[in-house]
């Protein structure tokens, strides 16, 4: 039988879950595009901890790879190893310099294990002349609020002159996933992270609890009584 689930994304062979379609449906469509031969979004996704964001965006990218499987690239990868991570920014150096911390991380985590010296070596990545994927790429980047707010600045950014120049590039869509609506973008060149493309991962809604709990009584049968359900 299944179990309830709360430590991290739950496995939906093994945990009662809430499907969430709409979420799911609301992102494919965000990151493939309303019209895919002009481009999907780049967008943020935000919510507190443990409200399922990483699962529902896991979805997602199954989703895309399931349907698309044949038109887009799926790539996905964590921020999450930089928790704690120490940084400061240098005084006197270019804000373009990559720091070593960030470039071992783009190192461990891209196919092939490309060297990453500096931001230059990171759009090379994307390149439709020599990068590392041949096709539209739909990339997402979980716990992205890890960097710190400098370094998270300098990567929209990046991110920002690839959008401008969609031609070059394979990124066709991007999901910055974090806990934080903004996720700290300041940058004095603006964004591509429109604050109309940010997609909140609410709470558990009361009709997507009974519905968990309906199924444990449906398999267990053992009744839940509508007080313990409401509460």
């Amino acid at each position: 039988m299944r179990k309830f689930w709360s430590y991290g994304p739950p496995d939906t062979d093994l945990h009662y879950y809430a499907p969430r379609e709409n979420l799911i449906n609301q992102a494919v469509t965000q990151l493939v595009g309303e019209n895919p031969a002009k481009g999907g979004h780049y967008i943020t996704v935000w919510a507190p901890r443990q409200a399922g964001k990483t699962w529902v965006m896991r979805q997602v990218a199954h989703r895309i790879a399931t349907e698309y499987a044949d038109r887009f690239a799926i790539h996905e990868f964590s921020f999450g190893v930089l928790r704690g991570w120490k940084y400061k920014p240098p005084e006197h150096q270019e804000h373009l310099v990559m720091p070593r911390g960030l470039r071992e991380v783009f190192q461990e985590v891209m196919p092939g294990h490309p060297q990453v010296e500096d931001w230059e070596d990171f759009r090379a990545l994307f390149s439709v002349d020599g990068g590392l994927w041949d096709k539209p790429l739909i990339m997402f980047i979980d716990e992205a609020d890890t960097l710190p707010t400098p370094l998270l600045n300098v990567l929209t950014g990046q991110f920002r002159e690839m959008y401008l120049q969609r031609s070059r590039n394979w990124l066709h869509g991007l999901a910055l996933i974090g806990v934080r609506a903004a996720l700290g973008i300041e940058s004095d060149t603006g964004s591509p992270f429109n604050v109309q493309r940010s997609i909140r991962i609410p709470n558990l809604t009361p009709d997507e609890v009974r519905y968990m709990y309906h199924w444990y009584e449906r398999e267990s049968g053992q009744p839940v009584a509508p007080e313990v359900i409401e509460r």
